[in-house]
C-alpha cells in the first residue's frame, strides 16, 4: 500500500509543477483524492466554455469549478487517476488550450 501511496503522491506533485510552471495558474496541493483543483489567469472565455473547448480540442475532460461553488469561476477539477505520462499528457494539452484562450 504505501508503494502505492508513493506513486500516487508523485503523479500529483508532477502535475501540481507543471500546472504550477504555467504563468498565472495556481494550484493547491490536495491531502488525498485523485484530482487537482487548478485556478487560471483571467480567460476570455467562462471555465463551463473552456471546460468544453478542452473537451474538443484537447481530448481532456474537466469538471467546471461552477459545479463546487460560485466562487471557483476560474477553477476546473481533473483527475489524475491514471498513468503518469497519460496525466502529464492532458495537463499539458489543457495548457495549451488555455494559452490559446487566456485574456491579453
Amino acid at each position: 500500500m504505501a508503494d502505492r501511496i508513493a506513486k500516487h503522491q508523485a503523479i500529483r506533485d508532477a502535475l501540481t509543477e507543471r500546472l504550477s510552471a504555467a504563468k498565472g495558474v495556481r494550484v493547491r496541493l490536495t491531502d488525498a483524492g485523485s484530482y487537482l483543483f487548478p485556478e487560471l489567469p483571467n480567460m476570455d472565455v467562462e471555465i463551463e466554455e473552456f471546460a468544453k473547448i478542452v473537451r474538443r480540442l484537447a481530448d481532456v475532460t474537466i469538471t467546471p469549478g461552477t459545479e463546487f461553488g460560485p466562487r471557483f469561476t476560474r477553477s476546473f477539477r481533473i483527475n489524475f487517476s491514471q498513468d503518469p505520462g497519460a496525466a502529464l499528457s492532458a495537463v499539458d494539452r489543457v495548457l495549451a488550450v488555455m494559452e490559446r484562450y487566456r485574456k491579453k
